[in-house]
C-alpha cells in the first residue's frame, strides 16, 4: 500500500508543546490552492465542518471534497491552559492531508498544510494586526473598488451557492441586470469623472435598497447585477419600482453642476428561466435589452420568444 493511503493517527507526544496565550490569537485557515483560493476562516472551541455541502461552516466548489469531509475545532489541554488545534476527518472519500501524510486525526502546528480534494488549505495563529491584514485581503478579492459592491467573480459564486440550495428546497431565485441610462452623454459633457461619481451614487443606491434582500455586484462599466432568492415576482417588482423612481426623482450635483440619470433593469427567475448561472444571467440580460428598447426607465421581466 502506498505511504499516502495509510491514515495515520498522529501522536501528540512527538509534537511540539502548543501555544499557552488563549485568547490572544485567532486559529485560521487559509485555501493556498484551489478554486477557493485566497479565502480564510476562522474556528474555535465549537469547530467548523469543511466539504461540499453549502450549509456547512466551510463550504468547497472542490469536486474531490466529500460534503462534509473533515472538522477542525479548538480545546484546551487537559494539564494546563495551553490550547489544542485538531483537524478530524470524517469518513471522507479522498481522505484528508496533512503534510502530505494521510489521517484520522491530528494535532496542527503553526504552518501546517492541510490537503483536502484540490485544496490546501494552511493553519495558522492570527493575532489583530493578521486578522486585520487577511479583512483587507478580502476586501479587495471580493468587492469592486469604486462601488463597495461584489466583484463579478464573487458575485458568480454567491449566485452558484444560492442556486444549489435553491435546488435542494425547491425555491425561487430572481437574477437582475440593470444599467444606467443616459451616463454616456454624462461622460461626453462632464468627463468621465462625473460618470464615475454616478456609478458610485447609483451602487449606493442599489445597496441600500436591494442588499437586505438578496446580494448586489457590479457587472462592469455602468451595469450591475443581483439576485433576490425567495421573494415572489410581484413583490421583486414593487421594489425595483420604488428603486427605479428613487434613481429618476434624485437630482445629483458633480461639481456643483446637476447630473440626472435613470435605471433600467430586466430579470430572470429561476428555475423558469434557467437553472444555471449563465442561462439566468443571459435571460435577464436579454430582459435589460428590452427595457433599453422599450425606452428605458423601466424594468421588464423576461419572456420566452
Amino acid at each position: 500500500m502506498d505511504k499516502q493511503d495509510k491514515t495515520q493517527i498522529i501522536n501528540l507526544k512527538s509534537l511540539r508543546e502548543p501555544r499557552s496565550r488563549p485568547g490572544r490569537e485567532t486559529p485560521a485557515l487559509i485555501i493556498m490552492a484551489g478554486s477557493d483560493i485566497g479565502k480564510v476562516f476562522y474556528f474555535d472551541e465549537e469547530g467548523r465542518t469543511i466539504g461540499r455541502d453549502t450549509e456547512i461552516q466551510i463550504p468547497l466548489t472542490d469536486p474531490q471534497a466529500s460534503r462534509r469531509h473533515a472538522q477542525v475545532y479548538r480545546q484546551k489541554a487537559e494539564d494546563s491552559d495551553a490550547l489544542h488545534h485538531i483537524v478530524v476527518d470524517l469518513y471522507s472519500t479522498n481522505g484528508t492531508f496533512v503534510n502530505g501524510e494521510r489521517v484520522s486525526k491530528a494535532f496542527l502546528q503553526e504552518g501546517d498544510k492541510i490537503r483536502i480534494g484540490n485544496t490546501t488549505f494552511k493553519f495558522t495563529l492570527q493575532d489583530e494586526t493578521d486578522h486585520r491584514y487577511q479583512q483587507e485581503i478580502q476586501r479587495r478579492i471580493h468587492l469592486d473598488d469604486l462601488t463597495g459592491l461584489l466583484s463579478l467573480n464573487y458575485f458568480y459564486e454567491r449566485l452558484e451557492r444560492r442556486l444549489k440550495q435553491s435546488r435542494h428546497l425547491r425555491s425561487r431565485v430572481t437574477v437582475l441586470m440593470m444599467d444606467i441610462d443616459g451616463l454616456k452623454a454624462i461622460n461626453e459633457k462632464h468627463g468621465h469623472l462625473a460618470g464615475s461619481y454616478l456609478i458610485k451614487n447609483v451602487a449606493a443606491d442599489l445597496r441600500d435598497r436591494l442588499g437586505p434582500i438578496g446580494e448586489v455586484g457590479r457587472y462592469g462599466g455602468d451595469e450591475f447585477i443581483a439576485f433576490v432568492p425567495g421573494l415572489e415576482t410581484e413583490e421583486i417588482l414593487g421594489h425595483l419600482e420604488t428603486l427605479r423612481s428613487v434613481i429618476e426623482k434624485r437630482r445629483f450635483s458633480f461639481k456643483g453642476k446637476p447630473v440626472k440619470v435613470t435605471l433600467s433593469v430586466g430579470l430572470a427567475t429561476f428555475p423558469w428561466d434557467g437553472h444555471s448561472v449563465e442561462a439566468l444571467v443571459a435571460a435577464a440580460d436579454t430582459a435589460l435589452f428590452s427595457a433599453k428598447q422599450q425606452g428605458k426607465n423601466r424594468v421588464v421581466t423576461y419572456t420566452r420568444d
